[in-house]
């Protein structure tokens, strides 16, 4: 059964517990890692052509501009197919 952990992560300058920290990998890359080691999953990382800013204020500012835009950033590549997985996680 072939499994497809596909994901969307930011490393860069972020804010937890309460300070801005700059991290080299993201949170929700750490943990797709994490289900793809337990799964035995393939991993796709989702990743914009234009990414937004490493500044962590600049980068809220361009995804909330994206959001009441309704826009979808250009993507950098898709999966070509999704039929060889049996289950996306």
């Amino acid at each position: 059964m072939a499994k497809l952990v596909i994901f969307y992560s930011r490393a860069d300058e972020n804010y937890f517990g309460g300070a801005y920290r700059y991290i080299t990998v993201g949170n929700t890359e750490r943990a797709a890692k994490m289900i793809a080691d337990l799964t035995g999953a393939e991993l796709f990382k989702i990743e914009q052509k234009t990414p937004y800013a490493a500044d962590y204020n600049t980068c809220i500012a361009e995804a909330k501009n994206d959001l009441q835009k309704n826009a979808r950033p250009e993507l950098v590549s898709m999966p070509e197919s999704l039929d060889k997985y049996d289950k996306y996680i």
